[in-house]
């Protein structure tokens, strides 16, 4: 199953570097669920976590939004690119992951609800099944974070994602994680 797996995370890549996944209007929930119930749903925080807001989601698609947006005053800024400052990659890649996390509790728990109190989640990352990289993410940004799960077993799971900023995509990336 995984080289199955593997040979559509790097088609859905190729074909997705420069159009988004879907629509977000396609999310048959619209939500807003802002850094209060994102806190709940993600054991990461500040400075690593990525993921601003939960803003739609689609249980049976297997598909979810988000946003992030790029503080001018994160620190990142001032060494990634100085002069031309723009996001990392591998933080656009961490933030999907991130959103794909959150999609793994409402999917889990078969409810468009945040949990009531923190929610356990005892996953690690596995591997990256692949990325590219389209657009820079500039300072001030408001990336709009989409994605959409590929495969999931049980034991491993597998999604896509991308990192959208003014409708473009600025990078979309695959990756796997083993539930604990």
């Amino acid at each position: 199953m995984s080289g199955e797996v593997d040979a559509e995370a790097v088609e859905l890549l190729r074909r997705h570097r420069k159009k988004p996944l879907f629509e977000i209007d396609e999310l048959r929930s619209r939500v807003d669920y802002g850094p209060e119930v994102v806190r709940r749903l993600l054991p990461h925080r500040p400075p690593l976590l990525f993921v601003d807001r939960v803003t739609g989601l689609d249980l049976e698609e297997l598909r979810i939004s988000g946003e992030k947006y790029m503080d001018p005053g994160d620190p990142v800024f001032a060494g990634h690119f100085p002069g031309f400052p723009i996001y990392p990659g591998t933080f656009q890649i961490e933030a999907v992951g991130q959103l794909g996390l959150c999609l793994h509790y409402f999917t889990s728990n078969n409810t468009t609800l945040p949990p009531p109190g923190d929610a356990e989640l005892s996953v690690r990352a596995t591997r990256v099944l692949g990325a590219y990289y389209g657009e820079p993410v500039p300072p001030g940004a408001r990336a709009v974070l989409i994605a959409r799960v590929l495969h999931h077993d049980g034991y491993f799971a597998s999604m896509i994602g991308q990192c959208l900023v003014d409708g473009k995509v600025a990078s979309v990336s695959a990756g796997e994680v083993l539930f604990l």
